[in-house]
């Protein structure tokens, strides 16, 4: 199915006009919901970016509060760690059977696969587990969720992101020597209709190394007879698969945010700017590949603060329209609290103003405050995790 996407300029002034401040620069890349089947990236190639300068600066300008008139962006430093990440997600609208990505990988994984069943028969996509040595081994599932099959695309991106943030998850899965094992039974027993989509993130460690295998393949195939002889299909335009080294990405800054101080600041995600997007390899070709968008990267955010003052945060989508989920935890002691981007309805960004950002809440300076954020399937970057002086 094609692909439609406007290219237009936007920024967040309405809303943060509302809080006393004006935007400084926005990009977007809007993929109009209804007619666009893809949307895992959500991103386009550096050449057709487009950037503007919302708030130009005023020759005479009048001295005023810092971060009052004016939103800032705020330096962080970031680091990639954790273990290995597999991407498929390339073909994404999947136009026959075979494989869409295999890799082998020992110890600490994700996983996300995102594909499209274009064909115009029923099919069943799945993950394959295979153990290629005569040893017994297992792969521990410990945060997981899939979404679809549907085509609604949106939609299937926030449940799987509600669902990989919001609910806990362990499974052990024994794997006999030289044998196979699917990571989710059920996945054997869902059928994906033409133009469904089905999008799935999982964290697994495996104990000895494990070959992992994403197929699409008949609605009435056996998935490890289907394996053993199906074709590694070819990759779509924008070779969204890969094997990454350093699954998760932390973000830090090394300065305090004092509200009072600071005034209105902004940290950007998922723009290959600030941000860089990750590159990595190509198993079943060896090509040198980059996940622009970084889907499947879990990112650990945190901004010191300081002052007796409370914070409020927000998530403005620069890209276009938006839905997923994140979590939220205060105090090294504190819950992880599901935080849905945006809540009351499955997504946002179509439009500027109040409506494109997401509160993700107020918190109190004194307490070390970390979100997790992972960019969402369907969804479009990039984002900006903004700090706010609490009214």
């Amino acid at each position: 199915m094609k692909s439609i996407r406007k290219i237009f300029i936007y920024g967040v002034t309405t809303c943060l006009l509302a809080a006393g401040v004006s935007s400084a620069s926005a990009e977007s890349h809007l993929s109009d919901r209804g007619t666009t089947t893809v949307v895992a990236r959500g991103t386009e190639l550096s050449n057709t970016e487009t950037t503007s300068r919302i708030h130009e600066k005023d020759t005479n300008e009048k001295k005023q509060k810092p971060g009052v008139n004016t939103m800032k962006p705020w330096n962080v430093e970031s680091a990639d760690v954790g273990g290995t990440l597999i991407f498929s997600d390339s073909p994404e609208a999947v136009g026959s059977d075979g494989i869409l990505y295999s890799d082998t990988v020992q110890g600490k994984a994700r996983i996300l696969y995102y594909h499209l069943n274009n064909t115009d028969t029923n099919k069943k996509i799945a993950v394959v587990l295979e153990n290629q040595s005569a040893d017994d081994t297992s792969v521990v599932i410990t945060r997981g969720a899939m979404g679809g099959p549907s085509d609604d695309y949106l939609d299937v991106g926030k449940i799987t992101q509600t669902k990989y943030f919001g609910e806990a998850k362990y499974e052990r899965i024994y794997i006999d020597g030289h044998t196979k094992r699917l990571l989710q039974a059920q996945m054997d027993q869902t059928i994906v209709k033409p133009g469904q989509l089905v999008y799935g993130v999982f964290d697994f460690t495996a104990k000895n190394p494990v070959r992992v295998t994403v197929i699409m393949y008949p609605a009435d195939a056996d998935p490890y007879l289907f394996v053993d002889t199906a074709k590694v299909l070819p990759k779509d335009s924008q070779r969204l698969r890969g094997t990454f080294a350093g699954m998760d990405r932390v973000i830090m800054s090394e300065k305090s945010y004092n509200p009072e101080r600071d005034g209105a600041v902004y940290v950007t995600i998922g723009d290959n700017k600030v941000d860089r997007y990750r590159t990595g390899i190509d198993a079943t070709d060896g090509s040198i590949v980059t996940n622009y968008g970084n889907y499947g990267v879990l990112y650990s955010i945190h901004i010191p603060t300081n002052g007796r003052e409370y914070t409020s945060y927000y998530l403005s989508p620069r890209g276009g329209v938006y839905a997923g989920a994140m979590t939220a935890r205060s105090g090294m002691l504190g819950t992880k609290n599901l935080v849905l981007t945006p809540s009351g309805t499955t997504f946002f960004g179509e439009k500027p103003g109040c409506n494109d950002m997401a509160d993700l809440g107020t918190y109190s300076n004194v307490k070390s405050l970390w979100f997790e954020y992972s960019p969402p399937g369907a969804s479009n970057l990039p984002v900006d995790i903004i700090l706010l002086p609490a009214k």
